[in-house]
Protein backbone atom coordinates (compact mmCIF):
# COMPACT_ATOMS: atom_id res chain seq x y z
CA UNK A 1 0.00 0.00 0.00
CA UNK A 2 1.41 3.39 -0.96
CA UNK A 3 1.74 6.36 1.39
CA UNK A 4 -1.24 8.10 -0.21
CA UNK A 5 -3.49 5.05 0.17
CA UNK A 6 -2.40 4.66 3.79
CA UNK A 7 -3.12 8.34 4.50
CA UNK A 8 -6.49 8.03 2.77
CA UNK A 9 -7.46 4.97 4.80
CA UNK A 10 -6.41 6.67 8.04
CA UNK A 11 -8.37 9.83 7.21
CA UNK A 12 -11.54 7.88 6.33
CA UNK A 13 -11.19 5.79 9.50
CA UNK A 14 -11.07 8.91 11.67
CA UNK A 15 -13.74 11.02 9.96
CA UNK A 16 -15.98 8.37 8.38
CA UNK A 17 -16.63 10.42 5.22
CA UNK A 18 -16.71 9.29 1.62
CA UNK A 19 -13.53 8.50 -0.26
CA UNK A 20 -14.02 11.24 -2.89
CA UNK A 21 -14.41 13.95 -0.22
CA UNK A 22 -11.45 12.61 1.73
CA UNK A 23 -9.30 12.79 -1.41
CA UNK A 24 -10.23 16.47 -1.84
CA UNK A 25 -9.17 17.35 1.72
CA UNK A 26 -5.94 15.34 1.47
CA UNK A 27 -5.17 16.66 -2.01
CA UNK A 28 -5.23 20.31 -1.01
CA UNK A 29 -3.10 19.52 2.10
CA UNK A 30 -0.43 17.48 0.26
CA UNK A 31 -1.70 14.25 1.87
CA UNK A 32 -0.74 15.44 5.36
CA UNK A 33 -3.28 13.70 7.59
CA UNK A 34 -2.96 16.16 10.47
CA UNK A 35 -3.40 19.23 8.26
CA UNK A 36 -6.29 17.60 6.40
CA UNK A 37 -8.04 16.77 9.70
CA UNK A 38 -7.69 20.36 10.90
CA UNK A 39 -9.08 21.57 7.58
CA UNK A 40 -12.00 19.15 7.79
CA UNK A 41 -12.90 20.06 11.40
CA UNK A 42 -12.71 23.81 10.71
CA UNK A 43 -14.75 23.58 7.50
CA UNK A 44 -17.45 21.16 8.67
CA UNK A 45 -17.56 22.50 12.26
CA UNK A 46 -17.07 19.00 13.66
CA UNK A 47 -15.18 18.50 16.91
CA UNK A 48 -12.25 16.02 16.92
CA UNK A 49 -13.29 12.50 17.77
CA UNK A 50 -16.74 12.87 16.21
CA UNK A 51 -17.75 11.37 12.91
CA UNK A 52 -20.28 12.63 10.41
CA UNK A 53 -23.62 13.37 12.04
CA UNK A 54 -26.38 10.84 11.32
CA UNK A 55 -29.48 11.95 9.47
CA UNK A 56 -32.37 12.66 11.82
CA UNK A 57 -35.46 10.73 10.82
CA UNK A 58 -38.70 12.48 10.15
CA UNK A 59 -40.54 10.32 12.70
CA UNK A 60 -38.32 11.51 15.58
CA UNK A 61 -38.93 15.13 14.61
CA UNK A 62 -42.66 14.47 14.57
CA UNK A 63 -42.55 12.94 18.06
CA UNK A 64 -40.60 15.90 19.46
CA UNK A 65 -43.01 18.35 17.90
CA UNK A 66 -45.95 16.46 19.37
CA UNK A 67 -44.37 16.64 22.82
CA UNK A 68 -43.81 20.37 22.53
CA UNK A 69 -47.34 21.09 21.32
CA UNK A 70 -48.96 18.97 24.01
CA UNK A 71 -50.74 20.93 26.75
CA UNK A 72 -53.55 23.36 27.08
CA UNK A 73 -54.85 24.88 23.88
CA UNK A 74 -56.27 27.99 25.57
CA UNK A 75 -54.12 31.02 26.43
CA UNK A 76 -54.81 34.13 28.51
CA UNK A 77 -53.56 37.67 27.86
CA UNK A 78 -51.00 37.31 30.64
CA UNK A 79 -49.65 34.16 28.98
CA UNK A 80 -49.34 35.97 25.67
CA UNK A 81 -47.51 38.88 27.30
CA UNK A 82 -45.17 36.46 29.00
CA UNK A 83 -44.44 34.74 25.69
CA UNK A 84 -43.67 38.07 24.04
CA UNK A 85 -41.26 38.97 26.84
CA UNK A 86 -39.47 35.63 26.44
CA UNK A 87 -39.05 36.22 22.72
CA UNK A 88 -37.91 39.80 23.20
CA UNK A 89 -34.26 38.96 22.80
CA UNK A 90 -34.85 37.44 19.38
CA UNK A 91 -36.89 40.39 18.26
CA UNK A 92 -34.33 42.92 19.42
CA UNK A 93 -31.85 41.74 16.85
CA UNK A 94 -34.23 42.43 13.97
CA UNK A 95 -35.58 45.56 15.62
CA UNK A 96 -32.14 47.08 15.88
CA UNK A 97 -31.62 46.53 12.19
CA UNK A 98 -34.90 48.26 11.40
CA UNK A 99 -34.05 51.19 13.71
CA UNK A 100 -30.73 51.61 11.98
CA UNK A 101 -32.50 51.78 8.65
CA UNK A 102 -35.24 54.31 9.67
CA UNK A 103 -35.03 57.93 10.89
CA UNK A 104 -37.58 60.26 12.49
CA UNK A 105 -37.90 64.03 12.17
CA UNK A 106 -40.45 66.67 13.15
CA UNK A 107 -41.42 69.25 15.75
CA UNK A 108 -43.55 69.31 18.89
CA UNK A 109 -46.90 68.59 17.25
CA UNK A 110 -45.85 66.87 14.04
CA UNK A 111 -43.59 64.00 13.11
CA UNK A 112 -42.30 62.30 9.99
CA UNK A 113 -40.74 58.88 9.56
CA UNK A 114 -37.96 58.82 6.97
CA UNK A 115 -36.90 55.48 5.52
CA UNK A 116 -33.33 54.87 4.48
CA UNK A 117 -33.23 54.88 0.66
CA UNK A 118 -30.48 52.24 0.71
CA UNK A 119 -32.60 49.86 2.79
CA UNK A 120 -33.09 46.57 0.98
CA UNK A 121 -36.63 45.32 1.06
CA UNK A 122 -37.09 41.63 1.69
CA UNK A 123 -38.00 39.76 -1.47
CA UNK A 124 -36.64 42.42 -3.83
CA UNK A 125 -34.35 41.48 -6.69
CA UNK A 126 -31.32 43.34 -5.28
CA UNK A 127 -31.72 41.68 -1.86
CA UNK A 128 -31.83 38.25 -3.52
CA UNK A 129 -28.68 39.09 -5.47
CA UNK A 130 -26.79 40.10 -2.33
CA UNK A 131 -27.86 36.90 -0.58
CA UNK A 132 -26.79 34.82 -3.56
CA UNK A 133 -23.37 36.50 -3.80
CA UNK A 134 -22.82 36.10 -0.05
CA UNK A 135 -23.73 32.43 -0.26
CA UNK A 136 -21.39 31.92 -3.22
CA UNK A 137 -18.51 33.49 -1.29
CA UNK A 138 -19.09 31.19 1.67
CA UNK A 139 -19.29 28.04 -0.45
CA UNK A 140 -16.34 28.90 -2.71
CA UNK A 141 -13.80 26.95 -0.64
CA UNK A 142 -15.98 23.97 0.22
CA UNK A 143 -15.34 20.61 -1.48
CA UNK A 144 -17.66 19.14 -4.05
CA UNK A 145 -19.96 16.66 -2.27
CA UNK A 146 -21.80 15.60 -5.41
CA UNK A 147 -19.37 12.74 -5.98
CA UNK A 148 -20.86 10.91 -2.98
CA UNK A 149 -23.85 9.88 -5.05
CA UNK A 150 -21.65 8.42 -7.78
CA UNK A 151 -18.91 6.62 -5.85
CA UNK A 152 -19.62 4.13 -3.06
CA UNK A 153 -17.82 4.32 0.26
CA UNK A 154 -15.86 1.21 -0.70
CA UNK A 155 -14.08 3.24 -3.39
CA UNK A 156 -15.31 1.27 -6.39
CA UNK A 157 -14.65 3.67 -9.27
CA UNK A 158 -14.71 1.13 -12.08
CA UNK A 159 -18.43 1.58 -12.52
CA UNK A 160 -18.11 5.34 -13.03
CA UNK A 161 -15.38 4.83 -15.62
CA UNK A 162 -17.66 2.53 -17.57
CA UNK A 163 -20.37 5.18 -17.61
CA UNK A 164 -18.04 7.59 -19.41
CA UNK A 165 -17.79 5.26 -22.41
CA UNK A 166 -19.86 6.08 -25.48
CA UNK A 167 -23.23 4.37 -25.52
CA UNK A 168 -25.95 4.79 -28.09
CA UNK A 169 -27.78 3.25 -31.01
CA UNK A 170 -26.59 2.26 -34.46
CA UNK A 171 -28.04 1.38 -37.86
CA UNK A 172 -27.21 -1.62 -40.01
CA UNK A 173 -26.94 -0.91 -43.74
CA UNK A 174 -29.45 -2.57 -45.99
CA UNK A 175 -29.18 -3.87 -49.55
CA UNK A 176 -31.48 -3.14 -52.48
CA UNK A 177 -30.30 -6.18 -54.43
CA UNK A 178 -30.99 -8.59 -51.57
CA UNK A 179 -34.12 -6.73 -50.41
CA UNK A 180 -32.70 -6.16 -46.94
CA UNK A 181 -33.90 -3.11 -45.04
CA UNK A 182 -31.72 -1.11 -42.69
CA UNK A 183 -32.33 -1.78 -39.00
CA UNK A 184 -31.89 0.25 -35.85
CA UNK A 185 -29.72 -1.56 -33.31
CA UNK A 186 -30.05 -0.37 -29.72
CA UNK A 187 -27.16 -0.60 -27.29
CA UNK A 188 -27.40 -3.33 -24.66
CA UNK A 189 -26.48 -0.88 -21.92
CA UNK A 190 -28.47 2.05 -23.29
CA UNK A 191 -31.10 1.70 -20.58
CA UNK A 192 -28.55 1.42 -17.77
CA UNK A 193 -27.15 4.92 -18.11
CA UNK A 194 -28.59 6.88 -15.19
CA UNK A 195 -28.99 10.59 -14.64
CA UNK A 196 -25.40 10.87 -13.39
CA UNK A 197 -24.02 9.89 -16.82
CA UNK A 198 -24.75 13.37 -18.16
CA UNK A 199 -21.72 15.57 -18.44
CA UNK A 200 -21.24 18.33 -15.90
CA UNK A 201 -21.45 21.83 -17.39
CA UNK A 202 -20.41 25.28 -16.20
CA UNK A 203 -22.50 28.43 -16.35
CA UNK A 204 -21.40 31.97 -15.47
CA UNK A 205 -23.94 34.38 -13.94
CA UNK A 206 -22.94 38.04 -14.13
CA UNK A 207 -24.85 40.51 -11.95
CA UNK A 208 -25.09 43.99 -13.52
CA UNK A 209 -26.64 47.23 -12.37
CA UNK A 210 -29.91 46.58 -14.23
CA UNK A 211 -30.12 42.78 -13.95
CA UNK A 212 -28.17 39.58 -14.51
CA UNK A 213 -27.10 37.58 -17.55
CA UNK A 214 -26.11 33.96 -18.19
CA UNK A 215 -22.75 33.66 -19.97
CA UNK A 216 -23.03 36.10 -22.90
CA UNK A 217 -26.82 35.91 -23.14
CA UNK A 218 -29.62 38.42 -22.75
CA UNK A 219 -30.35 40.59 -19.70
CA UNK A 220 -32.79 39.43 -16.99
CA UNK A 221 -34.04 42.48 -15.07
CA UNK A 222 -34.31 42.43 -11.28
CA UNK A 223 -37.81 43.92 -11.15
CA UNK A 224 -39.33 41.10 -13.21
CA UNK A 225 -41.19 38.66 -10.87
CA UNK A 226 -40.22 35.74 -13.09
CA UNK A 227 -36.54 36.59 -12.75
CA UNK A 228 -36.90 37.00 -8.98
CA UNK A 229 -38.22 33.44 -8.86
CA UNK A 230 -35.07 32.32 -10.69
CA UNK A 231 -32.92 34.01 -8.04
CA UNK A 232 -34.86 32.35 -5.23
CA UNK A 233 -34.29 28.92 -6.79
CA UNK A 234 -30.57 29.64 -7.14
CA UNK A 235 -30.41 30.69 -3.48
CA UNK A 236 -31.95 27.35 -2.52
CA UNK A 237 -29.29 25.49 -4.51
CA UNK A 238 -31.59 24.57 -7.38
CA UNK A 239 -30.76 25.04 -11.05
CA UNK A 240 -33.63 26.39 -13.18
CA UNK A 241 -33.50 24.17 -16.25
CA UNK A 242 -34.74 26.78 -18.73
CA UNK A 243 -32.51 29.52 -17.34
CA UNK A 244 -29.24 27.55 -17.24
CA UNK A 245 -30.08 25.39 -20.29
CA UNK A 246 -29.46 22.07 -18.52
CA UNK A 247 -31.29 18.76 -18.29
CA UNK A 248 -32.95 17.12 -15.33
CA UNK A 249 -30.45 15.64 -12.79
CA UNK A 250 -27.52 17.20 -14.66
CA UNK A 251 -24.74 18.66 -12.51
CA UNK A 252 -23.88 22.29 -13.17
CA UNK A 253 -21.18 24.53 -11.71
CA UNK A 254 -22.34 28.14 -11.38
CA UNK A 255 -19.69 30.87 -11.41
CA UNK A 256 -20.85 34.20 -9.98
CA UNK A 257 -19.37 37.48 -11.29
CA UNK A 258 -20.20 40.68 -9.39
CA UNK A 259 -20.42 43.80 -11.58
CA UNK A 260 -23.18 45.70 -9.78
CA UNK A 261 -21.58 49.08 -10.53
CA UNK A 262 -21.35 48.46 -14.28
CA UNK A 263 -24.08 48.66 -16.90
CA UNK A 264 -24.99 45.70 -19.06
CA UNK A 265 -25.78 47.93 -22.04
CA UNK A 266 -22.45 49.76 -21.83
CA UNK A 267 -20.70 46.39 -21.76
CA UNK A 268 -22.51 45.28 -24.90
CA UNK A 269 -21.58 48.51 -26.71
CA UNK A 270 -17.90 48.14 -25.80
CA UNK A 271 -17.70 44.59 -27.15
CA UNK A 272 -16.03 44.31 -30.58
CA UNK A 273 -18.61 43.69 -33.27
CA UNK A 274 -17.89 40.79 -35.59
CA UNK A 275 -18.94 41.22 -39.21
CA UNK A 276 -19.01 38.76 -42.04
CA UNK A 277 -16.68 38.83 -45.02
CA UNK A 278 -16.94 41.98 -47.11
CA UNK A 279 -15.09 42.43 -50.37
CA UNK A 280 -15.11 41.83 -54.10
CA UNK A 281 -14.88 38.70 -56.16
CA UNK A 282 -14.01 37.77 -59.72
CA UNK A 283 -16.40 35.95 -61.98
CA UNK A 284 -15.11 32.56 -63.12
CA UNK A 285 -14.45 32.09 -66.83
CA UNK A 286 -12.82 35.44 -67.47
CA UNK A 287 -9.39 34.96 -69.14
CA UNK A 288 -7.93 37.88 -67.17
CA UNK A 289 -9.40 38.72 -63.72
CA UNK A 290 -11.01 42.12 -63.57
CA UNK A 291 -11.45 42.45 -67.32
CA UNK A 292 -14.83 42.32 -69.09
CA UNK A 293 -15.57 38.93 -70.61
CA UNK A 294 -18.08 40.13 -73.21
CA UNK A 295 -17.35 41.93 -76.45
CA UNK A 296 -20.09 44.52 -75.83
CA UNK A 297 -18.38 45.71 -72.65
CA UNK A 298 -15.03 45.80 -74.44
CA UNK A 299 -16.50 47.90 -77.28
CA UNK A 300 -18.01 50.35 -74.81
CA UNK A 301 -14.71 50.65 -72.96
CA UNK A 302 -12.82 51.10 -76.25
CA UNK A 303 -15.19 53.83 -77.42
CA UNK A 304 -14.86 55.67 -74.09
CA UNK A 305 -11.08 55.58 -74.31
CA UNK A 306 -11.15 56.92 -77.87
CA UNK A 307 -13.60 59.64 -76.86
CA UNK A 308 -11.23 60.80 -74.11
CA UNK A 309 -8.39 60.94 -76.57
CA UNK A 310 -10.42 62.98 -79.05
CA UNK A 311 -11.49 65.49 -76.38
CA UNK A 312 -7.88 66.04 -75.30
CA UNK A 313 -6.67 69.34 -76.87
CA UNK A 314 -3.05 68.20 -76.93
CA UNK A 315 -3.87 65.28 -79.24
CA UNK A 316 -2.48 66.05 -82.69
CA UNK A 317 -2.82 62.65 -84.35
CA UNK A 318 -5.46 62.43 -87.06
CA UNK A 319 -8.50 60.37 -86.26
CA UNK A 320 -8.46 57.06 -88.07
CA UNK A 321 -11.44 56.34 -90.30
CA UNK A 322 -14.06 54.03 -88.92
CA UNK A 323 -13.31 50.46 -89.86
CA UNK A 324 -15.79 48.62 -92.01
CA UNK A 325 -17.15 45.23 -91.01
CA UNK A 326 -20.18 43.52 -89.50
CA UNK A 327 -18.47 41.89 -86.48
CA UNK A 328 -15.83 42.82 -83.91
CA UNK A 329 -13.16 40.57 -82.46
CA UNK A 330 -11.15 41.45 -79.38
CA UNK A 331 -7.60 40.13 -79.73
CA UNK A 332 -5.43 39.77 -76.63
CA UNK A 333 -1.79 39.63 -77.61
CA UNK A 334 0.80 37.62 -75.72
CA UNK A 335 2.57 40.80 -74.55
CA UNK A 336 -0.59 41.93 -72.70
CA UNK A 337 -1.84 44.39 -75.31
CA UNK A 338 -5.51 44.31 -76.32
CA UNK A 339 -6.66 45.14 -79.83
CA UNK A 340 -10.25 45.46 -81.01
CA UNK A 341 -10.63 44.89 -84.77
CA UNK A 342 -13.65 44.71 -87.03
CA UNK A 343 -13.98 41.95 -89.63
CA UNK A 344 -16.59 40.68 -92.00
CA UNK A 345 -18.30 37.42 -91.23
CA UNK A 346 -17.09 36.09 -94.57
CA UNK A 347 -13.43 36.75 -93.72
CA UNK A 348 -11.39 33.66 -92.95
CA UNK A 349 -9.42 32.68 -89.87
CA UNK A 350 -6.30 33.19 -91.99
CA UNK A 351 -7.20 36.91 -92.21
CA UNK A 352 -7.25 37.08 -88.41
CA UNK A 353 -3.82 35.42 -88.29
CA UNK A 354 -2.47 37.93 -90.81
CA UNK A 355 -3.79 40.84 -88.74
CA UNK A 356 -2.17 39.50 -85.56
CA UNK A 357 1.11 38.95 -87.45
CA UNK A 358 1.19 42.65 -88.32
CA UNK A 359 0.61 43.68 -84.71
CA UNK A 360 2.50 41.10 -82.64
CA UNK A 361 6.09 39.98 -82.11
CA UNK A 362 6.97 37.17 -84.52
CA UNK A 363 10.24 36.15 -82.90
CA UNK A 364 8.52 33.09 -81.41
CA UNK A 365 5.91 30.74 -82.78
CA UNK A 366 2.39 31.32 -81.52
CA UNK A 367 -1.22 30.23 -82.08
CA UNK A 368 -4.66 31.73 -81.62
CA UNK A 369 -7.21 30.17 -79.26
CA UNK A 370 -10.73 31.05 -78.24
CA UNK A 371 -11.34 32.41 -74.73
CA UNK A 372 -13.83 29.90 -73.36
CA UNK A 373 -13.60 27.08 -73.94
CA UNK A 374 -9.95 27.49 -75.02
CA UNK A 375 -9.91 25.81 -78.45
CA UNK A 376 -7.09 26.37 -80.97
CA UNK A 377 -7.83 28.02 -84.34
CA UNK A 378 -6.09 26.43 -87.31
CA UNK A 379 -3.57 28.70 -89.04
CA UNK A 380 -3.87 27.78 -92.71
CA UNK A 381 -7.61 27.40 -92.76
CA UNK A 382 -10.19 28.69 -95.18
CA UNK A 383 -12.84 28.50 -92.47
CA UNK A 384 -14.82 31.72 -92.17
CA UNK A 385 -15.19 33.69 -88.97
CA UNK A 386 -18.88 32.82 -88.81
CA UNK A 387 -18.18 29.10 -89.23
CA UNK A 388 -15.43 29.23 -86.59
CA UNK A 389 -17.89 30.80 -84.11
CA UNK A 390 -15.71 33.78 -83.23
CA UNK A 391 -18.11 36.56 -84.20
CA UNK A 392 -18.10 39.21 -81.47
CA UNK A 393 -15.77 36.98 -79.44
CA UNK A 394 -12.40 37.13 -77.72
CA UNK A 395 -9.34 35.56 -79.34
CA UNK A 396 -6.13 35.07 -77.33
CA UNK A 397 -2.60 34.80 -78.71
CA UNK A 398 -0.53 32.14 -76.94
CA UNK A 399 3.08 31.15 -77.35
CA UNK A 400 3.38 27.73 -78.90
Amino acid sequence: MSDKDQALAEFIGITGIAKSVAEQYLGRNDYDVESALNDYYSTEHVEPGQKAEPIISKSSLTKNNNKRTSGSVFRSFSDLRGKESNNGDDGDEHGDDDDDMNFFTGGQKSGLAVEDPHKKKSGSGRKLVDDLIEKAQKEAGEPDWRDNDRIDNDGDEDETKKKKLFKGTGHSLGSIENSVDSKKIASEDSGLAGPSSREKVTRTITFWKEGFSIDEGELFKYDDPKNQEYLKQLNMGRAPLSLLNVQMFQDVDVNVVKKLEESYHDHQKSKPRIFGFQGQGQRLGSPIPGEPSTVEEAIAKYDNQNADKIETPEETKPVEPVQQGDTSIQIRLANGERVLQKFNSTDTVEDVYNFVTSKADNSRSWILVTSFPPLPLEHNSNQTIADAGIKNAVVIQKWA
